[in-house]
């Protein structure tokens, strides 16, 4: 069973899966697949970098405001680009973040806890002025900050699974 823990701070409720190999945020998403599908996401880091759209996503609706990209309405976990070092803010509409400070690059960042205090306060200053229903990160752990308590209580009931990775293979 992987391990993670819990707090609450200013109207949200924090997860974190900490050390690894550790829970990623695609065996998240494939647990809980509700926290994006349906959704508007924003892209603050993409394996450490940016994100850059292809023609498809663009088709698809997505956009770039600034180097943040902004999905269309997310009907299937696929349809969220990731690799490591990935932080997602998801909200229940669309919605234009025009700059967000990522932490998820630094590698132990935890939204629970951080050595550097000026950071962690610059991190939920972000979060309660934009306000979105969660965000997504996966460094050295992988974490979920989130103002939904159903999705929370479902977690803490039944928590996700590291993915075997030989259910990937082929025979």
């Amino acid at each position: 069973m992987t391990t993670f823990r819990h707090i609450e701070r200013a109207g949200y409720h924090v997860l974190d899966w900490r050390g690894g190999p550790g829970l990623t945020l695609d065996d998240l998403l494939q647990a809980y697949p509700e926290l994006v599908v349906d959704r508007f996401l924003v892209n603050t880091s993409f394996d450490s970098g940016f994100l850059t759209l292809s023609e498809s996503q663009i088709k698809d609706g997505w956009r770039m405001v600034g180097r943040l990209g902004h999905s269309s309405r997310i009907t299937r976990i696929e349809q969220v680009p990731h690799d490591q070092f990935d932080e997602w803010v998801v909200f229940e509409r669309p919605t234009q973040v025009d700059a967000f400070e990522t932490m998820v690059n630094y590698l132990d960042f935890s939204p629970i806890d951080f050595g550097w205090e000026e950071k962690l306060e610059s991190f939920w200053r972000q979060v309660i002025g934009l306000h979105p229903l969660h965000v997504l990160g996966e460094n050295y752990g992988t974490y979920l900050v989130t103002r939904d308590e159903k999705i929370v209580n479902r977690i803490i009931a039944d928590p996700p699974e590291k993915a075997d990775p030989r259910s990937t293979e082929t025979p």
